[in-house]
C-alpha cells in the first residue's frame, strides 16, 4: 500500500501522542520515584488509571457511531473532547511534581499527602480518559476513511508512527534534560502538551466525513458468549493477558532502576525509551516478514516469550555487575520481545476474525492488553516497595519484580505449548476483515 498524503497527515496524531506518552510515562515517573522519593506504589497507581477508565472506549465508540453529526461531523467532536482533556492533563502535570514533593511528610504546613495524591489522581485521570476518548474516535475515523482491504496496513503504519514518535521525543527530551532541574522538567511537560495539540489538530483538520454503517441484528452479548464458550479461545486470551503482564510489570520501574541502582542521569534513563522503541520497530519488521509465511503466528509468540526471558535476565544481572551498557541492551531486548508478542497475537486475532466478529476479537484483545498493563503498573510498584522495605535493599525490590516477570513468561510459554495450534491457523480460504495487517509498510 502506498502511503498517501491523507494517511500521512492522520499519522501525525500518533506521533504527537508518542511525545505525550514519553513525558507522562517516562520522564515524570522517573523523577517522582528517583529524585523525589515518592513511593513507587503511588506512581504506579497514577499511571494505572488508564485501566479503570478503559471501558469508556466502548462507550465512546458506540456514541460516535450513533452521533447525529455535530456541526456536520461525527468523529471529530469526540476526538476534540479527548484531545482537550489530554492537553489539560499534560498542562497540569507539573502540579503533580510540586504537590508530591511538598507533602506533610517533608515538614509542617505543607499539603497533606492524601490531598496531594487526590489532586494528582484527578490530573492523571483527566489524561487517561482523554486519551481513551481521543484514540477511540480517531481509530473510528481512520476506519471511516480507509477502504476495508487497506485498513490493516493503515493501522500498522499508524502504530509504527506512534513508536517513532516515542523514539524521537525521548531523544529530544534526553538532550533537553542534560542539565536536569525541576524547572526544565516543567518546560518539557508544557512543551509536550503544545506539541500534542498542534500535531493532533494538523492530523484531523478537514478529515472527518459522514459514513453509513449497516446495523447488525445479532447482539454483542450472544457473540461474546459464543466466542468464550470455546476452551481454546479462553486459553488464548489468557495467554495474551499473562504474557502482556509479564512483559510490562516493569514499565514504571525501568528508568527509576537505572537512576537508583546504576546511578544513571535523567538524560541517560530517558534514552531508554528510545532503545525500547528501536527493539519494538525491529520486532515489527521481523514479524512483517515472518508471520505471512507461517500458517499461524504462534511460533513468533513463543519466540517473543523466550527473548523476553533473556532480556529480563540481562537486566537482573546488571544489579550485580553495575553495567549500564548491559542494562541498555536488556531494555532493547525487552522492546524486541514486546513487539514480537504484540504483533504476533494481534495478527492471530485479526486472522481469525471475520466481518461479523472483527470488533469483538479486537475488543477482547485490547481489553486483555489494557488490563494487564494497568495491573502491571500497580503490582510492579507494589512488589518493589514491599520487598525493598522488608529487606532494606532497594535493589532487591527491583530484582524481585524482574524475577516475577520471568516466572510469568515461563507460565505464558507453558500455556502456549498447551494451545492447540490447529485451532489457530490464520490462512483460511476466505480472507478475514483484517487481511493485510501483518504486511507492515516498509
Amino acid at each position: 500500500m502506498s502511503i498517501n498524503k491523507r494517511l500521512l497527515r492522520l499519522s501525525l496524531f500518533q506521533f504527537g501522542l508518542g511525545f505525550s506518552v514519553v513525558v507522562f510515562n517516562g520522564a515524570l515517573n522517573r523523577v517522582l520515584i528517583a529524585e523525589e522519593n515518592i513511593p513507587a506504589t503511588v506512581v504506579g497507581w497514577l499511571l494505572s488509571l488508564s485501566l479503570w477508565v478503559a471501558p469508556v472506549r466502548v462507550l465512546m465508540g458506540v456514541w460516535s457511531d450513533r452521533e447525529k453529526r455535530t456541526f456536520g461531523f461525527r468523529r471529530l467532536p469526540y476526538i476534540w473532547y479527548g484531545m482537550m482533556m489530554v492537553f489539560a492533563g499534560l498542562s497540569a502535570s507539573p502540579l503533580t511534581l510540586w504537590l508530591l514533593s511538598r507533602t506533610s511528610q517533608f515538614g509542617p504546613g505543607h499539603t497533606p499527602f492524601t490531598i496531594s495524591v487526590a489532586v494528582c489522581t484527578f490530573i492523571f485521570f483527566l489524561y487517561a480518559i482523554g486519551s481513551h476518548i481521543a484514540q477511540t474516535a480517531y481509530l473510528a475515523l481512520v476506519t471511516d476513511l480507509t477502504p476495508k482491504q487497506e485498513r490493516g496496513r493503515a493501522v500498522a503504519f499508524l502504530w509504527i508512527m506512534l513508536i517513532i514518535g516515542q523514539i524521537v521525543s525521548s531523544l529530544i527530551i534526553g538532550v533537553w534534560l542534560t542539565d536536569f532541574s525541576p524547572f526544565k522538567l516543567i518546560q518539557v511537560m508544557q512543551t509536550g502538551a503544545v506539541v500534542f495539540i498542534v500535531f493532533g489538530l494538523a492530523a484531523i483538520y478537514r478529515q472527518d466525513r459522514p459514513v453509513h454503517l449497516e446495523e447488525d441484528p445479532e447482539g454483542g452479548a450472544r457473540k461474546l458468549f459464543a466466542l468464550l464458550s470455546k476452551p481454546a479461545n479462553r486459553l488464548f486470551f489468557l495467554i495474551v493477558f499473562v504474557g502482556t503482564l509479564g512483559l510490562n510489570a516493569q514499565d514504571v520501574l525501568l528508568e527509576p532502576y537505572g537512576g537508583q541502582v546504576l546511578g544513571m542521569t535523567v538524560t541517560e534513563t530517558t534514552r531508554l525509551t528510545a532503545l525500547w522503541g528501536v527493539g519494538m520497530l525491529v520486532a515489527m519488521l521481523i514479524a512483517s516478514r515472518v508471520v505471512p509465511r507461517l500458517d499461524s503466528p504462534l511460533p513468533v509468540t513463543l519466540a517473543g516469550c523466550l527473548i523476553g526471558l533473556a532480556g529480563f535476565t540481562l537486566i537482573a544481572v546488571t544489579s550485580q555487575l553495575r553495567s549500564v551498557p548491559l542494562f541498555a541492551a536488556g531494555a532493547t531486548v525487552i522492546g524486541l520481545a514486546s513487539g514480537l508478542f504484540l504483533i504476533s497475537t494481534l495478527s492471530l486475532v485479526m486472522g481469525l476474525a471475520d466481518t461479523r466478529t472483527a470488533g469483538l476479537y479486537a475488543g477482547l484483545w485490547g481489553l486483555m492488553q489494557t488490563t494487564a498493563m494497568g495491573l502491571g503498573s500497580i503490582t510492579g510498584g507494589a512488589v518493589r516497595d514491599v520487598v525493598a522495605h522488608a529487606s532494606s535493599d532497594v535493589t532487591g525490590g527491583y530484582v524481585a519484580v524482574y524475577a516475577t516477570e520471568i516466572v510469568l513468561l515461563i507460565i505464558t510459554f507453558t500455556l502456549l505449548a498447551m494451545l492447540p495450534r490447529r485451532a489457530f491457523v490464520t490462512r483460511p480460504a476466505e480472507k478475514s476483515a483484517f487481511a493485510g495487517l501483518t504486511d507492515i509498510p516498509g
